[in-house]
């Protein structure tokens, strides 16, 4: 889990720690110049070569605020918002939770997830791009899951913002 010296350096180790996850974190030393500098969701580089060498289950990585989240998979392949949208949406269509069977995402959102989403037959509705835009759409629809490609990912139903460690924690359960 890399916490790119930022406001989850703290609490992530002990939040992962509390759900009985061996989890090692790094660049959780904020010193006030260093958050995000090289490390983080912005700059996995570090992250995918650790869970490639260490042969873990799977890499987090927060960015400085802690509202974003950017995985890498037991290969060290990095999974960006869209990646994870679809890990979660197909998970909680499965077991009714998704509302209205649509997730909000932006122009940005690949194609391939609009596809992935189809065939799971989930609606995928685009917004500009911008938290507040997927926010937006999903408070008028009524629906669940959101986000973007960076890694912002809304679960309404729990938390009407992004939050890195949330989105982490929801991905690895699906994955466990």
């Amino acid at each position: 889990v890399d916490t790119a010296h930022g406001s989850t350096s703290d609490i992530a180790g002990r939040v992962w720690d509390g759900v009985g996850a061996k989890a090692q974190v790094i660049c959780n030393a904020p010193d006030g110049h260093n958050i995000n500098h090289g490390c983080g969701s912005t700059h996995i580089e570090s992250l995918t070569g650790l869970v490639e060498s260490s042969q873990v289950d799977a890499g987090f990585a927060y960015d400085g605020d802690g509202d974003r989240c950017i995985a890498t998979d037991e290969t060290g392949r990095e999974m960006n918002g869209d990646h994870m949208m679809a890990i979660l949406a197909n998970s909680m269509a499965s077991c009714g939770s998704l509302k209205g069977n649509v997730v909000v995402g932006t122009v940005m959102s690949n194609f391939g997830l609009e596809a992935f989403l189809a065939g799971c037959g989930i609606r995928l509705l685009r917004t500009q791009v911008g938290d507040r835009f997927v926010l937006e759409a999903m408070r008028q629809g009524g629906y669940s899951l959101g986000g973007e490609q960076s890694g912002h990912i809304i679960l309404r139903d729990i938390l009407e913002t992004g939050d890195g460690i949330l989105t982490s924690l929801m991905v690895a359960g699906v994955a466990a």
